[in-house]
């Protein structure tokens, strides 16, 4: 592949990826949120965290997180060109695996010390439960990266 057509279609594998991975997570934040696994909405505690009131909180936190997952889709793109695997199975494993590094750094953050300062008292505290689903739904973001990825064509 020419560097042009790479640069293009990294660039638009890994956006896409990045949103279609970001509402997966968001789903499956969502469906634990709605059953009552887990209480708050991620959405509005990131928004929060900015605005320090529920005010635009929503609109801020979406904006923040379909930012942050386009912005992780070409990480999460970067890397498993970088590493130049092969196979579809392994390049979907392969991002899982990215989601569960990610999954773990941001449950502890979030469990360890972001919910301690939280502006809002009702996404203070957060336990091991909403650190756990949070790391689940980075290991679904990850699957979702390596499957758009694999079947891209860019790491054969």
């Amino acid at each position: 592949m020419d560097p042009a057509n790479l640069i293009v279609s990294f660039l638009f594998f890994g956006c896409f990826g990045g949103l279609l991975a970001t509402a997966a997570f968001s789903g499956l934040l969502f469906f634990f949120e709605r059953t009552g696994i887990t209480k708050g909405n991620m959405i509005v505690a990131l928004g929060s965290l900015l605005t320090h009131s529920r005010e635009r909180a929503a609109q801020v936190g979406l904006i923040i997180h379909v930012a942050s997952g386009v912005f992780f889709g070409l990480i999460y793109t970067w890397g498993l060109m970088a590493i130049g695997v092969h196979g579809f199975g392994t390049i979907l494993l392969l991002g899982m695996l990215f989601g569960v590094l990610h999954g773990a750094i941001v449950a502890v953050g979030l469990v360890a010390s972001v919910s301690d300062f939280h502006p809002l008292p009702e996404f203070q505290n957060a336990t091991w439960v909403v650190g756990f689903t949070h790391g689940l739904a980075h290991v679904v973001y990850g699957g979702v990266m390596g499957f758009v990825i694999a079947s891209s064509g860019l790491v054969s």
